[in-house]
């Protein structure tokens, strides 16, 4: 793999973060969230049309996604487009302040917006609460992903398996691992998990279960922090991007948006994308003419307002995508 060429598409002195992409109907789509920093009561989502990959324009920005309780605000987060035959959702949740200005993490929602054909939107439709569907796929004519909730304190975030027939309604199938963000991919025998997990020392694992769905098993450990996980299948081989963090002491300029080649249970590095600090969320489309695109956020090439101060979720990003050739 290598990288083309490389157009920072959003650069405002706002905290632009979390991305996905897709190429839907002959045209290129990019949803962010853009705040004040990393988590805040400030947070709107961006959605972005391009018609080549590398020259965008804003479709819309929404400020709420979802109805608070009076005195409150919510900050959206994560978005994930799924790009159906004829229809684009968005995928997302939102997590809401109180009036102390503190996060409410039991009390988030996770939402969908539907478009037939990416201009025109639904309001968002509320599909859980207090679980982030991570991602969802469309899998032999059925919606599944692997959503994560946290537990009653002080136990940690746990990874369902959940399924629906319409994206709508969801149900889970059972507990994968105890984690948080995970990327879930059909085997033809069942799924495989990339699970970010966060007990020391925080390292990856592939979690894999049959066609019954209710047997999880830990194939794997890959030794490396990876976080944010977002999976391209290239001509049959799975592609792994992500943001790699450095062992202890984690120093923010140390951590790199990177593409691993998964090799059965290992992930092998084949490229780093420029990036440091709060880096990564990634999403891709694959282009007609058979290149890659790879749309993330990093803090690279930002004027930092404060750089003796490691503390990366404060400060503001900036928004890239590359295009990278594949072999």
């Amino acid at each position: 793999m290598n990288i083309q060429w490389i157009e920072k598409i959003a650069s405002d002195g706002k905290h632009n973060a979390f991305t996905t992409m897709t190429y839907f109907k002959g045209r290129y789509f990019i949803a962010f969230r853009r705040g004040g920093k990393h988590a805040d009561d400030q947070g709107t989502q961006v959605v972005m049309i391009s018609d080549n990959g590398r020259q965008w324009n804003i479709l819309h920005e929404k400020r709420e996604l979802i109805k608070v309780e009076p005195g409150q605000a919510t900050d959206y987060r994560d978005s994930a487009f799924l790009t159906l035959e004829d229809e684009l959702r968005i995928y997302s949740f939102s997590m809401p302040f109180d009036l102390s200005g503190e996060r409410l993490p039991r009390a988030l929602q996770s939402t969908v917006q539907i478009s037939r054909d990416g201009l025109a939107w639904s309001e968002p439709e509320v599909i859980s609460h207090g679980i982030v569907q991570w991602k969802p796929i469309f899998w032999k004519g059925e919606f599944w992903c692997a959503g994560y909730h946290k537990e009653p304190h002080p136990n940690p975030s746990v990874v369902e398996l959940y399924h629906s027939v319409d994206g709508l309604a969801w149900v889970s199938k059972g507990r994968i691992a105890v984690g948080n963000e995970t990327a879930l991919v059909p085997t033809g025998e069942g799924f495989r998990a990339f699970v970010r997990t966060k007990l020391a020392p925080g390292h990856m694992e592939i979690w894999e279960c049959g066609l019954d769905l209710s047997s999880w098993k830990r194939m794997a450990v890959i030794p490396k922090a990876i976080q944010a996980p977002q999976v391209q299948f290239i001509e049959g081989t799975c592609y792994l991007i992500g943001r790699d963090l450095e062992p202890e002491p984690r120093n923010s300029a140390l951590r790199r948006t990177k593409i691993w080649k998964i090799e059965g249970t290992e992930a092998v590095e084949v490229l780093e994308l420029p990036s440091c600090g709060d880096t990564s969320y990634a999403g891709t489309a694959l282009t007609p003419d058979g290149s890659l695109l790879v749309s993330y956020y990093s803090q690279h090439e930002i004027n930092d307002p404060n750089p003796s101060e490691d503390n990366p979720i404060s400060k503001p990003a900036d928004l890239f995508v590359a295009s990278i050739a594949y072999p």
